[in-house]
């Protein structure tokens, strides 16, 4: 692994694995993804495999993973949700907008 110290100094050192690795930013200039090759991707079908597929028995991975919390997290915003048809949405959004004084 090459490392760059203070002062512009490099220095060459080896690391035993399993390791974790961070780069620095501005090591590279990153590519951006043309809007023809965004469109192109989204047609091309998505390979889904199982772990079958791979060779990886279901029962090697079970249980390797716990579950300890779940729970929806309070929103920091303002938001009103509305349900019912299209009509019955519209009327209550439009209520909503003059009792705050956006519409009339």
């Amino acid at each position: 692994v090459r490392r760059e110290l203070e002062g512009g100094v490099e220095e060459l050192t080896d690391v035993e694995l399993p390791a974790v690795l961070t780069i620095q930013t501005g090591i590279n200039e990153p590519r951006y993804a043309s809007l023809r090759g965004i469109r192109q991707a989204q047609r091309k079908p998505l390979d889904v495999q199982s772990l079958g597929d791979i060779g990886v028995d279901a029962g090697a991975v079970e249980g390797r993973v716990e579950l300890t919390d779940m729970y929806e997290p309070e929103s920091e915003s303002d938001v009103t949700v509305f349900d019912g048809s299209a009509e019955d949405t519209a009327g209550q959004l439009a209520d909503l907008l003059r009792d705050k004084g956006v519409a009339q």
